[in-house]
């Protein structure tokens, strides 16, 4: 499975929408300390396996 984009509503420190568009092959997050590079990884993992902070959201959501 390739990532070609990824789009973030209010997460975290993202307000609004933000959408990322990644090139094939190796993609390099760089920025300076708190400004978001976490977070999208931390977007990409919620995504990829409903998991946030070592719990199931799905157990939080109702």
């Amino acid at each position: 499975m390739a990532i070609d984009r990824i789009k973030i509503c209010n997460f975290k420190s993202y307000k609004g929408i933000f959408e990322l568009k990644l090139n094939k092959g190796l993609n390099i997050l760089v920025g300076n300390n708190e400004t978001g590079k976490s977070t999208i990884l931390e977007a990409i993992h919620l995504a990829l396996t409903g998991m946030y902070g070592g719990r199931n959201i799905r157990n939080e959501l109702s």
